[in-house]
């Protein structure tokens, strides 16, 4: 499908700017209604599948006065197998998240693979019933960002990728956290990472439908349950500072450990299936001494808010939830690093609240405290610190939590850039190539190859060719450089008409190890060399084999229409 930039939508006519906006509208419509209903059946699905298991618990055993239930083995044996079976049914060998749908929307030539996608958003479903340290939410993005790619194949609308990505993701925060206004904020923040009239348009409509239908169809439960707090910001300053430091030091240390345990993974040598289990038996054996830090966490992040961990229960809490989420993500389940991210970002806060009234604070206002480290955790951990404080106030419907949250999360999002990077998604990315700090004009570049470039005319000559029919080639070309090579058009050297007059042979007249790009190159590549290139024109080799010379020209043109492309979107 050809794709229009959205704000120019490819009509001039009132009557095709009319359709071309109520076809954006409805296929808007259909993503929120279809990510509310996900959304909701794999929240409420994962928490039915672990609550049950903890509910009705069939092994247990009594050690000191203690009983500790062994469930947790079962449950995510279960889990280890059935997402086993995923990925030999769907072959996938690598699952697919966030990072994946950032990717996607930063450029245009490689759209997100639906079967992995989809398999990934079943994984971690699986991981999460089963008790796994992972989350909720990176997948449900996911799969929204996964679901328009298979609406693109077969819906001819004219609407900008990007922007129809950006509305499932928009759909999936609104549904997922019943923040609508955060789903744009994220889609816009984190995803496009620029903010246009045009783009705004489709994912409010997106968002705005996922939590109609929310309120529509389903019993929505606040996410966040806090006392009230009166807005004092004053004396809450120093202990919010004090928050701050905390929370980027637990979100470095988070990040890096989910990092670190990828590396120690690969290093192991371990298949995936003894990976797998050798992770149902390290999480499984924390889970029974610390069933708190297995599962989505949900509720001990709430119990967290309300102070009802002592403190150094909330110091084993956040030790052992890094621990077993990175074990789990690098150990072969798969599922978000968001939801975690508020565990840890809860039990910090717990930790700095405990340490602020010690110090002087009125009790009633520390209950801010834990509730600014979710969101400074969280929005250091996705890099999207303006949608997490809007999720702060449309959960708790405080402006004063929003308040109090906004300083924290924001000195801790500067800490984190300059030690870690703006996320742990960019963060993956970067491991793998991408920097998306260069921008979107640079990750397009790097995707285009040399060998898309059109050329012009160049003079071939044989390596017998005499210096004087040499020099008559080229006053016929009207050229100064010719390229010699064999009979299978291996290049052997280049010539200039300079060089000629003063040599007797080809041979003598040739530079044999001339500038040259590989048909495979990039444009970022191209550039740079023809930033320092003197000549006629740079030869273009694949194998050896000359295909193609470029003038900078060439080269400069081609990267002035990627602009022009870019800055029209």
């Amino acid at each position: 499908m050809t794709e229009q930039p959205f704000e120019q939508g490819g009509a001039t006519r009132p009557a095709d700017i009319l359709i071309d906006i109520a076809s954006q509208f409805l296929l808007a419509v259909v993503v929120g209604l279809v990510m509310a209903v996900v959304a909701n059946s794999f929240v409420e699905g994962a928490r039915w599948f672990l609550n049950t298991s903890r509910i009705d618990s069939f092994v247990a055993i009594q050690l000191g006065g203690h009983v500790f239930n062994l469930d947790i083995y079962f449950t995510l044996g279960i889990a280890a197998g059935l997402i086993f079976l995923v990925r030999r049914m769907l072959g996938i060998t690598v699952w697919s998240g966030p990072a994946d749908s950032i990717y996607a929307v930063q450029q245009s030539r490689e759209p997100l693979d639906v079967r992995v996608g989809m398999g990934s958003t079943i994984a971690a479903f699986v991981a999460a019933s089963g008790g796994g340290s992972v989350g909720q939410y990176g997948p449900l993005v996911h799969f929204g960002a996964t679901m328009t790619e298979v609406l693109l194949k077969y819906i001819r609308i004219k609407i900008d990728r990007r922007v129809f990505i950006a509305c499932g993701v928009a759909g999936a925060i609104s549904a997922g956290f019943n923040a609508p206004i955060a789903g744009v904020l994220f889609a816009h923040e984190a995803l496009l990472r620029r903010i246009s009239i045009g783009a705004i348009a489709p994912i409010a409509v997106a968002s705005i439908v996922a939590y109609a239908a929310n309120q529509a169809f389903f019993v929505i439960e606040p996410t966040f349950s806090v006392p009230d707090m009166p807005i004092e910001l004053q004396p809450l300053i120093p202990y919010l500072i004090m928050t701050a430091i905390l929370s980027t030091g637990s979100a470095i240390a988070y990040m890096a450990a989910i990092r670190k345990g990828r590396d120690l993974a690969g290093r192991s040598g371990w298949s995936m299936p003894k990976l797998i289990c050798s992770c149902v038996l390290v999480v499984g054996t924390v889970g029974v001494v610390l069933p708190d830090v297995t599962g989505l966490g949900l509720v001990q992040v709430n119990q967290m808010i309300g102070a009802e961990f002592t403190l150094g229960m909330l110091v084993m809490l956040l030790f052992a939830k890094i621990f077993v989420t990175a074990y789990c993500l690098n150990a072969g389940f798969f599922g978000g690093v968001f939801g975690p991210a508020l565990f840890v970002g809860a039990s910090t806060g717990g930790i700095a609240a405990y340490l602020a009234v010690a110090a002087g604070l009125e009790p009633h206002l520390s209950f801010a405290l834990p509730v600014a480290a979710i969101a400074a955790v969280g929005g250091a951990v996705i890099g999207a610190p303006l949608t997490v404080i809007m999720i702060v106030i449309e959960l708790t419907g405080s402006y004063a939590y929003g308040l109090s949250a906004m300083l924290c999360v924001i000195l801790c999002s500067v800490l984190t850039l300059r030690f870690f990077g703006l996320s742990y998604f960019d963060r993956q990315l970067l491991d793998r190539g991408v920097d998306l700090r260069q921008g979107q004009e640079h990750i397009e570049l790097a995707l285009t190859p040399v060998n898309e470039i059109q050329g012009g005319s160049f003079v071939r000559l044989s390596p017998e060719v005499s210096v004087p029919n040499a020099q008559r080639a080229l006053a016929d070309a009207q050229a100064t450089e010719a390229y010699v090579c064999d009979e299978q058009d291996r290049l052997l050297g280049k010539i200039d008409i300079h060089s000629l007059s003063h040599a007797t042979t080809l041979t003598q007249a040739m530079d044999a190890s001339p500038t040259t790009l590989a048909a495979d190159d990039n444009l970022n590549t191209a550039m740079t060399t023809a930033s320092t290139f003197v000549g006629e024109s740079i030869p273009v080799v694949d194998n050896g084999r000359l295909v193609d010379a470029l003038s900078e020209g060439d080269i400069f043109n081609k990267v002035l229409q990627i602009q022009a492309g870019l800055r029209q979107q």
